[in-house]
């Protein structure tokens, strides 16, 4: 009974479950690696993107008046990013590139949105426009449909006149 020691588990350690464990582990470690890294990547790609979103928001003249200040406070969390990774906080760095992402996003957002409505705008004055124009075609055929009407009353009139003598 001393082989099968439920209490001392030296039964699940043999040298075929050694094998599996080792290779569970080392699976687990090379996750958790993968993982810390992938962390890391996203940092960095945080930092990218939000810098990537500045750029193309600083060429268009729209959306630096639109939406100066988040831009502002994207340029400024990359910024204090900086000092905080050149300082040793690499954690908050990553936190405030991060920061810096959000904000770029939200202006991004933003000028997508002035656009929208600069549409939108365009769009309701071109459809005022047109149904102005309806308008006047509607009031355009009305008033033809009644000339005709009268038209023809006075041709059945002088009809009826020149049926009389």
């Amino acid at each position: 009974m001393a082989a099968l020691d439920v209490g001392t588990l030296a039964w699940l350690r043999s040298r075929v479950n050694r094998r599996k464990i080792a290779l569970h582990k080392g699976a687990f470690i090379c996750l958790l690696a993968a993982t810390v890294a992938g962390a890391a990547l996203a940092a960095a790609d945080a930092r990218s993107q939000a810098q990537g979103l500045l750029a193309e928001l600083a060429k268009k003249p729209d959306a630096q008046r639109v939406a100066s200040e988040s831009i502002g406070k994207a340029q400024d969390a990359l910024r204090r990013a900086d000092q905080l990774r050149a300082s040793g906080d690499q954690k908050r760095g990553a936190m405030l590139e991060e920061t810096a992402l959000e904000w770029a996003t939200a202006s991004e957002l933003l000028d997508k949105t002035a656009q929208a409505e600069k549409k939108l705008a365009e769009l309701q004055t071109r459809t005022t426009e047109l149904e102005t124009k309806v308008f006047r075609a509607q009031a355009l055929v009305e008033q033809t449909v009644a000339r005709r009407a009268r038209a023809e009353e006075a041709v059945h009139s002088l009809d009826a006149k020149a049926g009389k003598p």
